[in-house]
């Protein structure tokens, strides 16, 4: 499947498109939903969404063309449920592959998504009184959610649900229909109640391995342009390389060298991107951005974007 493929189901006159993770960022602020997009995968970004807002709840639908990282939490006072789609059956939230689950987390947890390119998500987010209002009556003896939490069962139902965000979200109407939103709200409350024997809450379970990875993901991120050694990383984290390594590659499903040269990739294609050709050299940007080996260099940036840094800089 193309991405042209995987985004067909979203409506193009009602389609948001982004050329880059900043774009998108910025638009999910206007929402009140941090988000920090990072590009892994070879080529030029794309996304698309739609979201659609009621005094109920706020939908959203998305699809990324390229492996991304992504770190979110939902607005103050609100809590998010999240549907993932992958076309390769692998999306990773906070270490556990989610896809074909349903994923829960409220204001004050933050969730950290890898997955490889045509990933989507269908999600909602309410009011945490609402919520707790609707919990209360719909399932009152459902404990509530602490974390990020990830209801693994029933992945039919699952999809019904998602399936029925997306026809909401994607209708030309001004907003999404009361009655029906109403109704999906219930259904994922009460799925919520319904799988307590069956969910789990990622934070408490995987506190050392996310504290580790996101630690080295950080340091990595403020020095990608130095020469950085697994001796560096170690120091920052304060274990060995061996958890270093697995942490981080159970976490974000990616070495930490291929993790490096994705980030290092991304600033060259950015920087040659708003460069102009009679200031700056390709020479100029990959240096400064962490890539000593020109050569080797020019070969990756040709791999992942499929053209030469000098077309892109005369671009």
């Amino acid at each position: 499947m193309n991405y042209e493929e995987f985004v067909a189901d979203l409506p193009l006159d009602r389609t948001i498109r982004f050329s880059s993770a900043e774009e998108n960022e910025e638009f999910m602020r206007a929402y009140g939903v941090e988000q920090e997009v990072r590009q892994l995968g070879r080529g030029e970004f794309q996304c698309d969404m739609i979201a659609r807002s009621s005094e109920q709840a706020d939908l959203y639908s998305d699809r990324f063309n390229r492996a991304v990282s992504v770190r979110l939490e939902p607005p103050t006072g609100m809590l998010g449920f999240l549907f993932p789609r992958s076309v390769s059956g692998q999306f990773m939230a906070c270490g556990t592959n989610v896809s074909d689950k349903l994923i829960i987390f409220p204001h004050g947890t933050d969730l950290d998504i890898v997955a490889p390119a045509l990933l989507g998500t269908e999600a909602i987010t309410i009011s945490s009184a609402k919520f707790t209002e609707m919990s209360e009556v719909i399932c009152p003896l459902a404990a509530r959610p602490i974390g990020v939490t990830i209801i693994k069962e029933n992945a039919g139902e699952l999809h019904k649900l998602r399936q029925r965000i997306l026809d909401l979200v994607t209708r030309p109407e001004p907003g999404p229909d009361p009655e029906e939103l109403s109704n999906l709200l219930t259904e994922a409350v009460a799925f919520f109640g319904d799988s307590s024997t069956n969910r789990e809450v990622a934070d408490p379970i995987l506190t050392d391995r996310k504290r580790i990875a996101r630690l080295a993901q950080e340091f990595i991120h403020e020095h990608y342009s130095q020469v950085l050694h697994l001796e560096d990383l170690c120091r920052a984290t304060n274990v060995g390389v061996r958890t270093l390594q697995r942490c981080f590659k159970l976490y974000f499903a990616m070495s930490i060298t291929d993790y490096l040269k994705s980030i290092r990739l991304n600033a060259v294609f950015r920087d040659l991107h708003s460069a102009h050709p009679s200031q700056h050299t390709v020479a100029e940007i990959a240096l400064r951005n962490g890539f000593s080996h020109l050569g080797r260099f020019s070969v990756l940036f040709h791999d992942r974007f499929d053209e030469l840094p000098r077309e892109t800089l005369r671009r």
